[in-house]
C-alpha cells in the first residue's frame, strides 16, 4: 500500500495540459523524468538508511528516517532530513490542491460541474477549485495515516481503471482523433499495455482490509447520488451548466494582449492560452 500510494497521482500532470506550451513534447519528458526522480529519491536514502544501520522493521515507524539520518550524519543532517520533509510535505499539498482544482475546473468547461467551477481569478487560478480542494484535504488530515493512505489507494485504483478502459476504448473507437502524444504502440496492443497495472490493481484490492471495500461502496454509492443530484439541478435550473471556458478572463487577457500589457499579466499572446 506505501509503495502505491507513494506513485499516486503520476497522471495529475494531464490536469495541466492547457496551461502546457508544445504539450507533445513537454508532457511525455515530465512524467517520464518525475517517475525517475521518484524512484531515484525514494530509493537511494532508504538504501543508505537500511545499509548503515542495524535497525529492524519494527523500528521503522513515523519519523524514523529523521532519527537515522541523525545517526548517520549527526543532529545537522537530522535536523535539515525535518525540514525537507517538511517542504515536500507542503509541496504534495500544493500538488494535489492545484491538480484537484484544474479538474474541477475541466470537468465545468465540459459541462459536468456548475459554472461557477470554471471561473478564474484575476491571477488563472480556478478559485472554487481551490477552495473545494483545500476544504477536502483539510477534513481528510484528521484521519489515521495508515487508514488513509490504504482508503486513498482504493478511490485512486478505481480512477485508474476507468482511466485505462478509457484508453483502450479509444484507440479501439477513434485511432484517427488527434492527440497531443501518442503512446507508441499498435492500437491492438493497447490491451496489454495497461494490462499488468490492471493485475496490480487487482493484487492491491486482495489484500485490502474490509473497512476499505466499505468506503469503495460509500463511493459509488455516493456517485449515484450526485449523478442523480447534477441531474435535477440541470432540469430544474438550480445551476448553469454549460460548455466552453471562463469568457471574461479570456476577454480580459485578449485586451490586455492587444493593448500591449504582456509584460504586467506575465503571460504570453491569446492563441498561447487557448485550450488543447
Amino acid at each position: 500500500n506505501n509503495m502505491f500510494w507513494n506513485l499516486n497521482s503520476f497522471d495529475a500532470a494531464a490536469n495541466f495540459a492547457a496551461e502546457v506550451g508544445s504539450l507533445d513534447k513537454t508532457y511525455p519528458r515530465g512524467i517520464f523524468l518525475g517517475l525517475l526522480l521518484c524512484y531515484v529519491f525514494y530509493v537511494i536514502p532508504l538504501l543508505i538508511a537500511t545499509g548503515a544501520t542495524d535497525y529492524e522493521q519494527k523500528d521503522w515507524v513515523d519519523g524514523h528516517l529523521s532519527i537515522v539520518a541523525k545517526d548517520i550524519g549527526g543532529g545537522w543532517l537530522g535536523t535539515w532530513t525535518v525540514f525537507a520533509v517538511g517542504i515536500s510535505n507542503l509541496s504534495l499539498f500544493e500538488a494535489e490542491m492545484s491538480a484537484d482544482a484544474y479538474q474541477l475546473m475541466g470537468m465545468a468547461e465540459q459541462g459536468y460541474l456548475p459554472n461557477f467551477f470554471k471561473k478564474r481569478s484575476q491571477f488563472g487560478t480556478p478559485t472554487a477549485g481551490i477552495v473545494m480542494a483545500t476544504f477536502i484535504i483539510v477534513a481528510l488530515s484528521v484521519a489515521d495515516f495508515s487508514q488513509l493512505v490504504e482508503f486513498l489507494n482504493a478511490a485512486y485504483a478505481i480512477s485508474l481503471l476507468l482511466e485505462y478502459a478509457s484508453f483502450v476504448k479509444l484507440r479501439k473507437d477513434r485511432p484517427d482523433t488527434h492527440r497531443p502524444y501518442r503512446i507508441p504502440v499498435p492500437d491492438w496492443a493497447s490491451f496489454f499495455v495497461v494490462l499488468p497495472p490492471i493485475l496490480g490493481i487487482f493484487l492491491l484490492f486482495a489484500v485490502s482490509s474490509w473497512m476499505t471495500y466499505a468506503f469503495v461502496a460509500g463511493i459509488f454509492a455516493l456517485c449515484f447520488v450526485l449523478l442523480s443530484l447534477q441531474h435535477t439541478a440541470m432540469k430544474r435550473g438550480w445551476c448553469k451548466f454549460e460548455v466552453g471556458v471562463d469568457d471574461d478572463y479570456y476577454d480580459n487577457i485578449h485586451q490586455r494582449t492587444v493593448e500591449g500589457d504582456d509584460e504586467d499579466t506575465g503571460m504570453g499572446s491569446f492563441e498561447d492560452l487557448q485550450l488543447v
